[in-house]
């Protein structure tokens, strides 16, 4: 993984490569929260919240990633180049089911969700999925890797209002064949 990492406010500054979030202030304005601190998100979950504050961040919300480098990692993590199999298997494995089971239920459903460590998995349309995304003002990211096709879908977005949910959606459904 050689485009990502965790880099210094300096560093995020001057490198042309590293990606500015761009957030939407409460009068409709967007501004690039690196260069202006004193701004905060009017989300309401998120008042006065600024990415650009938050430089060598938490490992799950502050790190750089590339969309060449998060499809080589799902790879790695498929081959076991990251993991033994053994313990990617574990890793992305299904562990407590998202679905209520129903009385009576038989047949494993085509559409279904788990929780597995960290991780998020499903199935789709009959086929697994493993997912993980987030956002923050003027960030938002999503990165889905199905195994039953080896295909892994990546979308990063540094403005508010990127439709990442329709996005993501769309995605699987073009993989898997969903309805």
């Amino acid at each position: 993984m050689t485009g990502s990492g965790f880099y210094t406010r300096p560093q995020w500054l001057t490198d042309e490569h590293i990606a500015h979030p761009y957030m939407t202030l409460a009068d409709g304005s967007v501004v690039d929260a690196v260069r202006n601190l004193d701004k905060g998100s009017p989300r309401p979950y998120e008042p006065g919240k600024n990415p650009g504050r938050s430089f060598i961040d938490a490992p799950g919300d502050g790190g750089f990633a590339t969309a060449p480098d998060l499809v080589r990692f799902a790879h790695a993590l498929r081959d076991g180049t990251v993991l033994d199999r053994h313990y990617a298997d574990l890793f992305t494995g299904a562990k407590i089911p998202h679905t209520p089971q129903t009385e009576g239920f038989r047949a494993a459903p085509a559409n279904m969700s788990f929780e597995a460590y960290g991780l998020p998995v499903a199935i789709v349309n009959g086929q697994w999925t493993w997912t993980r995304g987030g956002g923050a003002p003027g960030i938002g990211a999503n990165w889905t890797i199905y195994p039953d096709t080896d295909w892994v879908g990546v979308i990063l977005g540094n403005i508010d209002e990127v439709p990442l949910q329709e996005m993501a959606e769309q995605e699987t459904q073009a993989v898997t064949g969903q309805d």
